[in-house]
């Protein structure tokens, strides 16, 4: 019975996680910017294509092909165009192509080997392939992790830990889903790190140190902000003060052991140097460009607990082991490298002026998950000791693994946003399954009326039916006002307060979508300000084409609430936010109520 629920448990694990990637949301037989190699993933593959297919890694001229046949991304993001060398440099370090390369290699020979599909590197069979490899990466991680904590770890506990990994936290996306994005294969090489270091410093061989140094350097040259995963080994075996001089005596005892760590650390990622040394004539070349770092002033409270990304507030979890690493601090064993590690390599990530990562649950810590492992594992241990802290454990375990559930299935194939949401929109639709299209009003605008209006009074109608401005159309007898590339706003209709003006404003009118605009920051907004006199008091707006699909006729309106005292005048408008679709718009009625 030794040690054998932890190993059900991994199997239930790979079973969730299967079925998570091959049935609830294959990301292969997504297309587009959906597919398994799109967005950041085709910015760490586009080497391979590049070196293997095309033969043509300083120019990318087969870029506009790949970007009109497969839209990977909207342009060419992957890479940019070296000034000096005029050659286009990759963004993203090589690493990640690397560990992708022999699934890249299985697609490319079956597609030289039949006529199904075209070998371009971004056709089905290196979609699945790549998908597929990824999702190999994860097994193994979750395998070598399982065996890293039972060194320290009750069999009990390190099952738990794992159920709370694979069920409830951004884990599982990024394992089965995102599988391809570079956190899936970094926690599975954080997870051999461990592996190796353990062995090492029960036994130092040559083998274990080319292990030890190589991963560090893969870890480096698949993000290089993860170089902090030397601190690993580098403090590994220190858990008090007294334990620093043991730590440098063995150092200088296996000093040759030690520089082959370093050594291999370099030769790994000195691959990114010759790549940087042959496409661009640097060693050193900062491929993000302005992108960078605050780091005096990292954004803790943006990138943890804001709405917009809340790593925190989406995989709420993950609050479990940074509680639990105040006590590893002076409880722990090798606490030095793991309070150490989850310290710095935080602030690193924090520090990123790019704090949303691009979407919401924090997916930049997700790598880092193996080692907050520990202090996760003596929370678990600490907190069974007594039955009401044991009872506020598994109660706060399975609200956690509820909302990530709920987080990973709107992701992908829920209707509820995930992504820039509001405070106003999250409390909303938090923990529910099916959200309604009034809903999304609040990801714009704060105020939004449920009930049945009362005391309804119109203040302004109109059918634009005699209207002869240059932004008036007319159609089968229908006067319409619209905005477009060339009109881009229309002239503001003017409401003057009264005593007519109730708490609430609603401005409802009937648009018609020619084009749809995908760009969110360029979607037409339905406006509705009040004023002080000249001086703007209060806005309210939506983006009109989150309610409405390319072709479709539909009555939108948009809410407020009156401020009390402080506006004279009320003003609605369109605005198409510089967007070159056309937006047409009729009968506006623009009413006050009560609640």
């Amino acid at each position: 019975m030794t040690k054998k629920i932890s190993i059900i448990t991994l199997c239930f694990c790979y079973i969730v996680m299967i079925y998570t990637a091959f049935l609830f949301y294959p990301k292969w037989k997504q297309t587009r910017t959906e597919a398994t190699i799109s967005w950041d993933v085709s910015g760490y593959y586009m080497y391979l294509p590049a070196l293997f297919i095309y033969k043509d890694i300083k120019h990318c001229s087969f870029k506009d092909s790949i970007l009109k046949k497969y839209y990977p991304t909207p342009d060419f993001q992957q890479a940019f165009l070296h000034s000096s060398s005029g050659n286009y440099v990759m963004k993203y370090a090589s690493g990640q192509a690397i560990t992708m390369l022999p699934f890249f290699l299985i697609a490319h020979t079956y597609c030289n080997l039949t006529s199904t599909y075209p070998s371009d590197g971004f056709s089905f069979p290196y979609q699945f392939c790549i998908g597929i490899g990824m999702l190999f990466y994860a097994f193994l991680g979750l395998f070598i992790l399982r065996i890293v904590l039972l060194h320290f770890f009750k069999d009990s506990t390190v099952a738990i830990l794992l159920l709370c990994y694979v069920i409830g936290s951004n884990y599982l996306n990024f394992a089965s889903i995102d599988q391809a994005m570079t956190h899936n294969v970094l926690f599975t090489i954080y997870c051999l790190i461990f592996f190796f270091t353990i062995k090492f410093h029960n036994k130092p061989t040559t083998w274990y140190a080319i292990a030890t140094g190589s991963l560090v350097g893969l870890a480096t040259l698949i993000r290089p902000t993860d170089i902090v995963s030397i601190l690993i080994p580098l403090f590994w075996n220190i858990s008090s003060l007294k334990e620093i001089k043991t730590k440098f005596n063995f150092i200088q005892q296996h000093f040759f052991k030690f520089a082959l760590i370093a050594f291999f650390f370099v030769l790994v990622f000195s691959i990114q140097m010759i790549y940087w040394k042959y496409v661009a004539n640097e060693w050193l070349v900062y491929s993000y460009e302005k992108q960078g770092f605050s780091w005096l002033h990292p954004h803790v409270f943006n990138y943890t607990i804001s709405y917009n990304c809340g790593w925190l507030l989406y995989c709420p979890m993950m609050i479990l082991p940074l509680l639990g690493t105040v006590y590893y601090l002076t409880k722990g064993e090798h606490s030095y490298s793991i309070v150490l590690f989850i310290a710095i390599n935080s602030y690193i990530v924090m520090a990123w002026d790019i704090w949303d990562y691009g979407g919401t649950a924090g997916r930049a810590m997700v790598q880092s998950y193996p080692v907050l492992a520990f202090p996760f594992c003596i929370l678990i241990e600490r907190m069974q000791k007594l039955k009401w802290t044991s009872t506020l454990l598994y109660l706060s375990m399975f609200l956690f693994a509820y909302l990530n559930i709920w987080w990973t299935y709107h992701a992908h194939a829920g209707n509820i946003q995930i992504t820039g949401l509001t405070k106003e929109y999250y409390w909303k639709v938090v923990g529910r399954w099916n959200g309604k299209d009034e809903d999304k009003k609040l990801l714009d605008n704060p105020h939004s009326f449920y009930g049945i209006p009362k005391n309804k009074t119109i203040l302004y109608k109109n059918n634009f039916e005699y209207d002869t401005s240059v932004n008036a159309i007319t159609e089968n007898s229908n006067t319409k006002i619209r905005i477009n590339k060339e009109v881009q706003s229309t002239e503001p209709i003017i409401i003057n307060k009264t005593s007519n003006i109730k708490k609430w404003i609603r401005a409802t009118a009937e648009f018609h979508c020619v084009f749809k605009e995908w760009d969110i920051w360029r979607q037409a907004q339905f406006l509705l300000k009040f004023y002080n006199n000249e001086k703007e008091v209060q806005t309210n707006f939506i983006r009109v084409h989150r309610f409405i699909s390319e072709g479709e006729t539909k009555q939108i309106y948009i809410d407020a609430i009156a401020p009390k005292d402080n506006w004279t005048t009320l003003k609605v408008s369109f605005w198409n936010a510089d967007s070159d679709k056309e937006l047409q718009i009729d009968n506006i009625e623009i009413a006050s109520f009560n609640d």
